[in-house]
């Protein structure tokens, strides 16, 4: 399944497409190397965090929040992260 999400109504504020594969992990590795093959390529760590606050999406709190639940060890770190993030 493909889902398209149009500028500026995306995450990053940018055209993006998202793939989701089914029938497991063969099946997503082949299709992400097809993919690959014609010119893709995986996005870096925090990529699409960055992206979303250089177009203005989010500011520099929520983007160390997102950071923060990513980073999150305990539900009250996680719980402290996603308070911020709002």
């Amino acid at each position: 399944m493909a889902a398209w999400f149009a500028a500026p109504h995306s995450y990053t504020g940018e055209d993006v497409a998202e793939i989701h594969t089914n029938g497991g992990t063969l099946v997503a590795q082949l299709c992400l190397r097809r993919l690959l093959s014609r010119g893709a390529r995986l996005a870096e760590p925090g990529e699409f965090t960055k992206r979303a606050f250089l177009n203005g999406r989010i500011d520099l709190t929520q983007a160390e929040a997102v950071l923060g639940i990513i980073r999150s060890r305990s539900e009250e770190a996680l719980r402290a992260a996603t308070r911020t993030l709002r």
